[in-house]
């Protein structure tokens, strides 16, 4: 299959879907406890989901070429994500082997990056690369000194790594083989980062933000005076991917294809937008001109943080990318910090007072019937954690510089 069938499929389902008035539905109602928006939890989903096993750390485009480096924090661990001079991406943590100062802040292009404590410096690929008054450092091997190093691979526009030394990791294994194929197909390794990433400080349980990305029941009433104008609400389609999965929007200008046959209708892809859920926290929402981002982390129970970066596709004309840089703003503050947030931190304290014991999931709501049941079956075959720290969300900070 290729991009363009990929496409036509989805356009069919949604047009038939918008014609008869009807969605893609799983199979019951799922009816979801309200201890999994406990701190109790959080401490197991913390363990199982996030320190663990592979996470997204970020796409290609947020190291567009070699000798360049970006910061990230996620779950108390600041890591630091280089492309060194052979055009290889490296998951290092962003700490100092002197004194564990942050070497390094936001985004840039470096040969090294130096601790702005006692300016150690440190090559992209980690090593140790010079240190003021190293004769005072006799005796110490400095080879076993260079930044920590995490497991990180790169591969169909995505870097996907690990917060915790450990196995090597591996993007294709992540995705899975039908996943994999379908990403290779979208082919955003190029796609350029439009700007600094914004972060959404969310008065929510990490779940609770993550879950207004995964359905669009909600369009024609919390976005009844925006996203209701410009796609069509209630009407999704829904496909797993092992834990992941794929939904698919149809924009407003679908209605182009009602009437006319299939051999006219041309490029679908414009009335489309993709929504990949990769597995557990990131939403990557994509249309025929830009990428959405979404890295929903826990802060505690009952707050979390979104990363939110856009990428636009190479090749644009001015007007497009005037037009990609216009919407911005509108979608990150209007419509997700005015309306998707919002709404989310309306959930607290309802879902912690123990006065109702389930929250529900109707069955044209089959992306976080997944998710959830993904959640809880990860917990499940993690078993209960072994004596020793408990794991927490967050981490102290600290600043440093590039050179």
């Amino acid at each position: 299959m290729d991009k363009a069938a990929l496409d036509l499929g989805l356009a069919r389902r949604l047009v038939d879907h918008i014609e008869h008035g009807t969605t893609d539905l799983a199979d019951s109602v799922y009816e979801m406890s309200t201890d999994a928006y406990s701190a109790a939890r959080l401490q197991d989903e913390l363990r199982v989901l996030f320190l663990g096993p592979p996470l997204v750390l970020g796409l290609s485009g947020d190291l567009p070429r070699p000798e360049t480096y970006r910061t990230v924090d996620m779950c108390g661990t600041p890591v630091l994500l280089t492309r060194d001079s052979g055009g290889r991406v490296r998951a290092l943590l962003n700490a100092c082997r002197h004194r564990g100062v942050r070497v390094a802040d936001g985004v840039g292009r470096a040969k090294r990056v130096t601790c702005p404590f006692h300016a150690w410096s440190y090559e992209l690929d980690g090593r140790l690369a010079a240190m003021p008054v190293a004769d005072a450092f006799d005796g110490m091997c400095r080879d076993d000194k260079g930044l920590v190093e995490l497991p990180v691979d790169e591969a169909h526009g995505l870097i996907v790594g690990r917060l915790r030394p450990g196995p090597p990791v591996r993007v294709d294994d992540y995705l899975g083989p039908e996943l994999r194929d379908e990403l290779a197909l979208l082919d955003f390794s190029a796609w350029e980062r439009l700007a600094e990433p914004h972060v959404h400080r969310v008065a929510a349980n990490w779940k609770v933000t993550l879950d207004t990305f995964r359905e669009n029941y909600h369009f024609d009433f919390l976005h009844r005076k925006t996203l209701r104008k410009v796609a069509y609400g209630g009407v999704l389609t829904f496909d797993p991917f092992g834990r992941h999965l794929r939904n698919c929007s149809a924009l407003r200008s679908i209605d182009e294809l009602r009437d006319k046959p299939e051999s006219e209708w041309g490029d679908v892809a414009r009335h489309l937008s993709h929504q990949y859920a990769l597995f557990p926290n990131t939403s990557l929402t994509f249309d025929s001109r830009h990428i959405e981002l979404w890295q929903i982390l826990p802060v505690d129970a009952d707050t979390s943080e979104v990363v939110h970066t856009s990428y636009l596709r190479p090749g644009l004309s001015d007007a497009e990318r005037e037009k990609a840089a216009e919407m911005a703003p509108w979608i990150c503050e209007t419509v997700v910090d005015g309306e998707d947030f919002w709404v989310a931190g309306r959930t607290e304290p309802g879902v912690r007072l123990g006065l109702f014991d389930s929250v529900v999931f109707g069955r044209n709501e089959p992306a976080p019937q997944h998710l959830h049941r993904g959640f809880a079956a990860a917990l499940d075959a993690a078993g209960p954690a072994s004596a020793g720290p408990r794991p927490t969300a967050q981490g102290p900070g600290g600043r440093g510089s590039a050179a």
